[in-house]
């Protein structure tokens, strides 16, 4: 019997992120493969278990850490022996710290090694120094990838502007997701059926644009409106500090962690992400086919998703004024959402898991 091939995924964090959705939902639903799950010094118990119950073995490397190029030299070397000692087949990485280090061991080893972009990694807002950093390891590591995989067409553009890589690279696979469990769900118990509510649904952090809801907010009668924030994260407490100051304290409520989010789409109106930095966000996915109307901002993968006017709205990072106009503009028709949602509920078809995984066998087919 000829043994299956065995894949190596690195992934920088293992936490409760849309890249890391997507890359369990690879290992533990193309049974044709042996996969290892490695990752670095961040990471989320539960996710650990979910890969062991799975039967997916999987592996801490410490000096693997978000934005820390003190470390990235012994987490080279760490990975090459392990990818060496391991004999793999194949090495594929996610994220940009573990992308680079991961494609460099490989490298060392002379292993296939394909690379997704889960998201792109230059904005405005970042230091400048960081982003030329970041720019010159993403194109010496681009060299020494076989295949690289995006969740647009957009990041693909966008990558190749900046001189990364080369066309015949890249590939596209969109971010897939179990759309039954969506348009299926029933409406989570906790949220105000009473108000039109707003869903936001992220890790908090800087760059997600929790704080440009908020502002909107302040720009808007919110008498009708509920808001959920639904995450944990480092700017929980600053978030916490604005809902107070803003007097939003009636309005918005935290939810935290949940794992009920096909529930807690059913029972919202709207979603918004105001990003600043994504990929293909599976949020808007989810939304999408839980039937909700998106407003979301014109980056990377998300227009993509959203055709704006048809099944959602689009705005700048940053226009506080836009979001807030289009969140009245949904909080004031009814029959606008239902058309949105419907025609969201329409397009999420070429966004399912199924499609997602034989886009994925078919470049690990290749690249093998």
């Amino acid at each position: 019997m000829t043994e299956k091939p065995r894949v190596f995924h690195l992934i920088t964090r293992l936490l409760k992120g849309g890249a890391e959705a997507k890359t369990i939902e690879t290992v533990t639903g193309l049974d044709q493969y042996e996969f290892v799950v490695g990752f670095g010094s961040s990471f989320d118990s539960d996710q650990v278990e979910y890969l062991n119950d799975n039967n997916i073995y999987s592996k801490q490397f410490k000096t693997i850490q978000h934005y820390n190029p003190v470390t990235s030299v012994p987490a080279v070397l760490s990975v090459a022996r392990y990818i060496q000692k391991e004999d793999f087949d194949c090495v594929h990485t996610h994220s940009t710290e573990a992308g680079i280090i991961g494609r460099f061991a490989a490298a060392l080893t002379g292993t296939p090694v394909i690379h997704t972009v889960h998201g792109v990694p230059f904005a405005d807002d970042r230091n400048t120094v960081l982003e030329s950093f970041i720019l010159t390891c993403e194109k010496l590591a681009a060299k020494r990838t076989d295949c690289i995989v995006t969740n647009a067409d957009a990041i693909k553009q966008d990558y190749l502007s900046r001189g990364i890589g080369s066309k015949d690279q890249y590939t596209t696979v969109y971010s897939g997701i179990q759309i039954e469990q969506f348009d299926k769900a029933s409406p989570a118990p906790d949220l105000d059926t009473s108000a039109i509510s707003i869903i936001m649904v992220g890790r908090l952090a800087d760059g997600k644009g929790f704080e440009d809801l908020l502002d909107a907010l302040q720009l808007i009668d919110t008498e009708r409106i509920s808001v959920y924030f639904v995450g944990e994260g480092p700017i929980k407490n600053r978030l916490t500090s604005l809902i107070d100051q803003y007097d939003l304290h009636q309005t918005v409520q935290m939810l935290g962690y949940r794992d009920d989010i096909p529930e807690l789409m059913a029972g919202a109106d709207i979603l918004v992400l105001p990003s600043y930095r994504e990929g293909t966000p599976r949020v808007i996915t989810e939304a999408m086919a839980s039937g909700l109307p998106v407003i979301s901002t014109n980056i990377a993968g998300i227009p993509e998703q959203i055709q704006h006017g048809t099944n959602g709205y689009l705005i700048s990072p940053g226009d506080v004024e836009s979001l807030a106009v289009y969140i009245e503009k949904l909080v004031e028709s009814q029959s606008l959402r239902k058309e949105f949602g419907q025609a969201g509920q329409e397009r999420v078809r070429k966004f399912s898991v199924e499609r997602m995984l034989t886009d994925i066998d078919s470049v690990y087919q290749t690249v093998i």
